[in-house]
């Protein structure tokens, strides 16, 4: 066979080809049909009259719910949810079909199915969980394995926000054997990639910042990573898309939110919101207390959250930059109207994606460093999914806008210093100079916390840059002012602001919130044991892995001895986000001076500010999001410096001031480390958009349960 092959020159080529194209169409034979089910003889398919059907208690201490009741129709589940039981089957069973009646809007459903058959009677036990909705996917099927003949069936609907219709259930639906082509396809094409460049040396090739064709194929990626940032927008969130009335009291799910409220105060000229706090609360002992509030809430006073109250009126206390850059401008336009909340996270997170492209593509450029093309690239495209952008724009709601903005704007500063400075002498240089300062005063009126790490990466460079005598005067005054004027002039317009609502210029109104507890008592002091709980739930602490799509659950923070109230919700290791492993592979004999000193302080300072943030907001995965971009960037250099291109290692010398890794060997681990750390990070990145977030009801399978359910279809295996 061997010679044969290596007989027929063409036939070698191609051989590889051949092998692939059937081993990909054997795993999704194997993984991606209905083969396993398709085949069974013997199990007769039996559709249930429905009008057998008996209704149980549903699972819970509410004896009160309603019960479901059958109707010509079909069996009719109250929004509460209800089991319903099926006896006297008599059938051997494989799987089993269920209908729901189609509706609009559509609706998100669970539940469960339960038998009880010759091998466990009597008695149920658990035989599958399903995910269906009332709209395109109103019909699936699960497994439903009898041992021995089948005697009952059990289905557990879940609540829904309004009631459903159960049209048809079926055991042993017919099949005909089918086979998913696209997956086919998919799998070929993924591995005659992986074999062409391979075989053309193309993983090999070094980063070129001046070859057309390498700069083309680079932003192409960007752009596919940003139409992924679109999708979510246009696709998979079908909720208020674009706008909402500007009267709307309920605002994407988010009651009484800060920003619309602000809009009607300055539009009546006031600087605080238009609602008067209730008497019942000014008068309390400790207004900020959460117990006060839900005793008001349970004597009939609403309660307003997350909203600052100082001298008797409620203020807003998210950063200002996303509502004059959003909410102003756009009510101008559409006086009647207010933008959604996804379509502001989706603006900002669609343009911090090139952003983050340009500014690592500087990096590159800046620090000299001879990165292989297809890691430069991979690392590119993962950068926006270890940040979680997807993430944080899919959650959609008030708390994630000042921080995608946030992102943006800290990318944005460090992208114009860094090419400010390696401009040098070019007059272009100060209006970059000048860019990095408004970004930076833009970044501070959006959160102000998020300016310290991305200043401590950037103030060695500017040091350095002061004190560098082969500039001139002139062009370091020039450098200094272009950057310090816009800046100087935002931060004191943010200062100003603070005044003239809370009479002090350094008072954000962060101490006088009114949220979870009273957060004037809340410290930043050394505490060993807050420095472990913040590291464990920070760092360490993993997703909850599922079975079922998509396959993570964001779960809360572990914490046991805190020593009084904690803002205590959901969290994600920053240590499962494989791409932060770079930052172990950060070496001084691998780098500049300047820049082993940038990652230095950027590290520190950012470990610094998730503390901070620890202790004055709680445990949550959105408090380390301040420093996810310098945290990110710099293990994405800690790669890239270890992966220098093999075939330029050797013109390449090392030493102090420009170094880079001169030993050829493990650079076949470091870019196979670096090809699973960035394949990891995007999957992961992917799947948190469909994962839980911390208000619920902007979930995907929420906002849009076609889209959710025709995804579990395409990334699960079997039916």
């Amino acid at each position: 066979m061997q010679s044969f092959i290596d007989s027929n020159p063409k036939l070698k080529n191609y051989f590889p080809y051949i092998v692939c194209f059937i081993v990909s169409g054997l795993i999704t034979l194997a993984f991606f049909s209905n083969i396993f089910q398709a085949y069974g003889p013997g199990f007769k398919t039996q559709n249930i009259s429905l009008s057998t059907v008996k209704t149980a208690k549903a699972e819970s201490t509410n004896q009160s719910l309603e019960r479901a009741k059958y109707n010509k129709d079909g069996i009719h589940i109250p929004k509460s949810g209800a089991d319903i039981e099926f006896t006297n089957l008599n059938a051997h069973s494989k799987t089993l079909e269920i209908s729901l009646q189609q509706t609009k809007p559509v609706y998100y459903v669970t539940g469960s199915v339960e038998l009880e058959d010759f091998g466990i009677a009597p008695g149920y036990a658990l035989a599958s969980r399903f995910k269906i909705t009332t709209g395109k996917f109103n019909t699936t099927q699960v497994r439903l394995e009898s041992h021995g003949k089948l005697n009952k069936i059990k289905l557990h609907f879940n609540g829904t926000p309004s009631g459903i219709v159960v049209q048809k259930i079926t055991i042993n639906p017919k099949y005909n054997l089918h086979v998913n082509y696209a997956k086919w396809a998919i799998l070929f094409i993924f591995g005659s990639a992986i074999i062409t460049i391979r075989k053309k040396k193309w993983h090999k090739i070094a980063y070129n910042q001046s070859n057309r064709v390498q700069n083309i194929i680079f932003w192409i990626v960007c752009a596919i990573v940003t139409g992924f940032s679109l999708y979510i927008w246009l696709r998979l969130n079908t909720y208020n898309r674009i706008r909402v009335p500007f009267a709307y009291n309920t605002y994407d799910f988010i009651d009484g939110n800060p920003y619309t409220e602000q809009l009607k105060a300055w539009k009546q000229n006031s600087l605080s919101l238009l609602q008067d706090p209730p008497k019942g609360l000014l008068h309390s002992a400790n207004p900020f207390s959460i117990g006060k509030r839900m005793q008001l809430v349970r004597e009939g006073t609403p309660a307003i959250w997350d909203v600052v109250l100082h001298n008797g009126k409620y203020y807003c206390y998210f950063g200002i930059v996303p509502f004059i850059l959003t909410y102003l401008p756009f009510n101008a336009l559409f006086p009647a109207w207010m933008p959604s909340a996804i379509m502001v996270t989706t603006l900002f997170a669609a343009i911090t994606i090139p952003v983050l492209f340009a500014l690592w593509k500087e990096i590159i450029t800046f620090f000299e460093i001879q990165i292989n093309y297809c890691s430069m690239l991979l690392i590119a495209a993962a950068l926006p999914f270890a940040c979680l952008i997807f993430y944080l724009q899919a959650s959609a709601s008030i708390y994630y806008m000042p921080m995608v903005s946030a992102m943006l704007f800290g990318a944005l500063f460090v992208y114009a210093s860094l090419k400010a400075v390696r401009l040098k002498n070019s007059v272009a240089q100060y209006a970059l100079f000048a860019l990095a300062g408004l970004s930076l005063a833009l970044q501070c009126g959006c959160r102000p916390n998020s300016c310290i790490s991305t200043v401590a990466f950037i103030a060695p460079l500017f040091i350095a840059l002061l004190f560098n005598n082969s500039r001139s005067i002139i062009n370091r005054a020039g450098a200094a002012i272009s950057f310090l004027t816009p800046a100087i002039a935002g931060f004191a317009g943010i200062l100003v602001y603070n005044y003239l609502r809370f009479g002090s210029f350094f008072n954000f109104g962060n101490e006088e919130q009114l949220t979870n507890f009273d957060l004037r008592f809340n410290r930043i002091t050394f505490d060993p044991l807050k420095i472990k709980d913040m590291l464990i739930n920070f760092f360490i602490k993993p997703p909850s892995i599922d079975t079922d799509f998509p396959y993570i659950t964001i779960t809360n923070s572990n914490i046991s001895d805190y020593g009084n109230s904690f803002f205590n919700h959901m969290t994600l290791g920053l240590l499962s986000i494989p791409l932060i492993w770079g930052i172990f592979l950060i070496r001084r004999k691998y780098m500049q001076k300047i820049e082993y000193i940038m990652c230095l302080s950027g590290i520190t300072f950012s470990i610094m500010l998730i503390y901070v943030n620890y202790c004055l907001g709680g445990s949550l995965y959105r408090y380390y999001c301040d420093s996810i971009i310098i945290l990110m960037l710099i293990a994405s250099i800690g790669f890239a410096r270890r992966n220098c291109s093999a075939n330029q290692n050797a013109q390449l010398q090392l030493n102090k001031e420009n170094a880079c890794n001169n030993e050829l060997n493990g650079q076949k681990s470091i870019q196979t480390l670096i090809v699973a750390c960035t394949t990891v990070t995007i999957v992961l990145g992917f799947l948190l958009v469909f994962a839980n977030h911390t208000e619920s009801a902007n979930e995907i399978q929420y906002t849009n349960p076609d889209a959710f359910v025709e995804w579990s279809q395409r990334l699960s295996v079997g039916f």
